[in-house]
């Protein structure tokens, strides 16, 4: 048998491999961008680089094995067979990449002191660190919340210690209240956009224009993850949730 035929051979059945895969991806790409980690959060959690080392792993390397077992000299049953091991393979990976990233996933926007925490599902602390207890989590999207802090006695020494630890109020759900519009400490902490740091206006004025930025009818909090500190969720005056933007939140003109 020449080389050119079985080439010829195994880059048809790479290449049939490769589209099944590409749909598999695009598939596994909606799940996770469009229901698990919607904007900002994909971004501020750094997911697209994840997924996109795991998917190249995936996607690339099935083909590629097909590649060098595909052969014609082979009966159909032992090439379907040897397929049907890499196919297994890969989708075993992909599920396993799919798992840890559902596991990981941000389950709510948690109001705290003066701030919008994005939590993780991985980031989640009870009061007996009980994972038993969490409260019933959306399977897609976000919740809203607020961390009522504990300001005096053993509450406040508990609180510092659990910060100390890289446990913040809003990560333990012990804390969780229902988020509400009219809080009184939520309305102290809104800002209007003129009120950002002229870098950061410079900012807004070239992700959204002049009028946005002027737009009085616009407040905004900072909006923090554990890997990224500078967005800042922008909400009209009647509370609805407008925008999410790149720009540095705790930096006031």
């Amino acid at each position: 048998m020449s080389y050119a035929l079985r080439g010829k051979f195994a880059l048809a059945w790479a290449a049939k491999h490769l589209a099944v895969s590409l749909l598999f991806a695009g598939a596994a790409a909606a799940l996770v961008f469009m229901l698990w980690y919607p904007h900002p959060t994909s971004q501020m959690l750094g997911v697209a680089r994840i997924y996109g080392l795991m998917l190249a792993v995936d996607v690339v390397c099935g083909p590629l094995l097909t590649l060098v077992m595909a052969s014609p000299k082979k009966s159909r049953r032992e090439l379907v067979l040897d397929l049907g091991v890499v196919a297994a393979i890969q989708l075993a990976a992909l599920g396993y990449g799919l798992h840890a990233l559902y596991m990981a996933r941000p389950v709510a926007f948690v109001f705290e002191e003066d701030r919008v925490v994005v939590v993780t599902r991985n980031e989640l602390v009870t009061g007996e660190n009980d994972l038993t207890k969490i409260p019933a989590l959306p399977l897609f999207g976000l919740d809203w919340h607020k961390a009522n802090l504990r300001v005096q006695g053993d509450g406040k020494l508990e609180s510092l210690d659990l910060s100390l630890q890289g446990v913040s109020p809003a990560m333990r759900t012990e804390t969780w209240t229902a988020w509400s519009w009219d809080d009184t400490k939520l309305q102290s902490r809104l800002r209007s956009l003129a009120t950002l740091g002229s870098k950061q206006q410079v900012q807004v004025r070239e992700l959204r224009g002049s009028d946005f930025l002027q737009n009085t009818e616009r407040v905004y909090l900072p909006l923090v993850s554990s890997k990224n500190l500078d967005w800042i969720i922008i909400f009209d005056k009647k509370g609805q949730w407008m925008d999410s933007l790149p720009v540095d939140g705790f930096a006031d003109s």
